[in-house]
This record gives C-alpha cells, structure tokens and sequence, in this order.
C-alpha cells in the first residue's frame, strides 16, 4: 500500500504544491520533496509509491515532471520500478562477509538488527552416504536436519537446511528453539565453537516452493552458498544450505582475513 496524504501532515510533505517561481525545475523540487519523505518514512522501504497520474493530481505537475523526478530517483538507487506493477522504495541490502564463521543470530544482532527464525521442521534422520562420508561417520548414524526461515526485522532473509552429526551432539533435537542461537546453543551446552568454514556459493532461481517463503516471483535470482563449519580440532559440525534473495545482501570478502591478495 502506498500512502494517501492522510494523517498529520507534520509527518510529511505529501500533497505540497510546487513554486513555479523557483529557479529550482519543477521535476528537481519534486525529486527532492519525494527523496525527503523516503527519509523520514513516509515512504518506507519496500512500500509502493502513488502512480503517476496521482502524483501529478497531488502535487500540481504534469506527468512528464512526475516521471522525470521518479527517473532521477529511481537512477539514485533510492526508488526501484517493477514490471506492471509500479515505483518502490528501494530496500537497503543487508552487507554479509562471507568468509565469516558467526552464526546468523550474532551477526545479525551485531549489524543493528533483529533476528528471528521460524523452523519448518525438525527431524532426526539416518545417514546416507553421502552425509555420512561427509561427516566422517557410520552409515546410518543419526543426523539432525533442520530446515528454517530466517527473518531480519520480521523480513524473510535465509532459507536454510542443516545437518548435525548427533553422535557429537547428543539430544541437540531437543535444544533447538525459534529463538534461540543455534552457535550459542553449540557453546554453552556442548562446549563446541565454530573455528573455521568452507563455503561455496552460487545463483540460483527460485522454485514455486523458494518464492512462496520469500514472498517473490518463481524463478527469481537467489544466492545459494553451501557451508561446512569445523570446530578447534577441525571437526564437522554443522553443513547448511541457505538461500538469499539477491536483491537483499551484499557479500564481501576481507582478503588480509582470507590470507589471499
């Protein structure tokens, strides 16, 4: 939804009259009337802008002065058009380093924001062979899966799918919360901190299954990374699979922290 004028007026400048005696152009007085309101929140990230015909009817401007301000702005990187279905206000990405081997809560928690989860589910299963060379361990021995949403200030961030060998886990199944850091669970009750990963990361497009969680259009770019996460005697203990949207995040790489130039 986007907004109609209403409410206190002190909240914004939404329906204020152009001066055409300004040497200022009528599409730059605009601009930056519409760039003020995205700053105070009038126009909040993600929210849709009136049409074009409104903004004209609203602000007293032809439609070639409303399409040059929401150009201009859109250029910025502060707006962003859809395809038939008009002008938003353009999300912030969200900055990720990917060679980091905090878990999701921390780093999230660290940047300012919010995080929480929803599980999808949570099961013990049997080790194929795939998984089980892959952790080092018998076939059939019991492995976690663990399959979530993640949020960022209520936004759906991360689908993940995890595995944790139990046999250096036990009862992790029970621990595991929607609230609950899943890395602070590792240390305080298992003793266990995450040392080092190995990620590999690629684009993807979304399933229907992928664009149902996300909120997006099926076949949508998404950035799949799959990471490994070994502890100080250079176990496996946690692999992930986890999707992004790539309109999102960012991920950046510190090579003197990756030793590579």
């Amino acid at each position: 939804m986007y907004y109609n004028g209403g409410g206190n007026p002190l909240n914004g400048s939404v329906g204020m009259k152009l001066n055409n005696l300004s040497q200022k152009p009528l599409y730059f007085q605009l601009k930056q009337i519409l760039k003020e309101d995205v700053e105070r929140g009038v126009y909040k990230a993600g929210q849709q802008l009136p049409p074009e015909a409104e903004l004209c009817e609203m602000y007293g401007v032809s439609r070639i002065t409303a399409r040059r301000a929401i150009t201009d702005l859109v250029e910025e990187g502060i707006l962003h058009r859809q395809q038939g279905k008009g002008t938003y206000v353009k999300e912030a990405k969200v900055m990720r380093e990917l060679i980091s081997v905090g878990g999701f809560s921390e780093l999230t928690t660290a940047s300012g924001k919010t995080p929480s989860s929803q599980i999808l589910f949570n099961k013990v299963i049997q080790a194929d062979e795939k998984l089980a060379k892959t952790f080092n361990i018998a076939l059939h021995d019991p492995i976690l899966n663990v399959h979530r949403l993640l949020f960022i200030d209520n936004e759906p961030f991360i689908i993940e799918t995890s595995y944790y060998p139990l046999n250096l886990l036990p009862d992790l199944e029970k621990h595991i919360g929607e609230s609950a850091s899943t890395y602070s669970i590792l240390k305080k009750r298992y003793n266990v901190e995450l040392c080092r990963s190995e990620k590999t990361l690629e684009v993807v497009a979304a399933s229907e299954y992928d664009a149902d969680l996300f909120r997006c259009d099926r076949g949508t770019s998404l950035f799949a990374i799959e990471k490994a996460s070994y502890d100080k005697t250079d176990r496996l203990i946690h692999l992930s699979n986890s999707l992004y949207m790539t309109n999102k995040v960012i991920f950046t790489i510190d090579t003197k922290k990756s030793g590579t130039f």
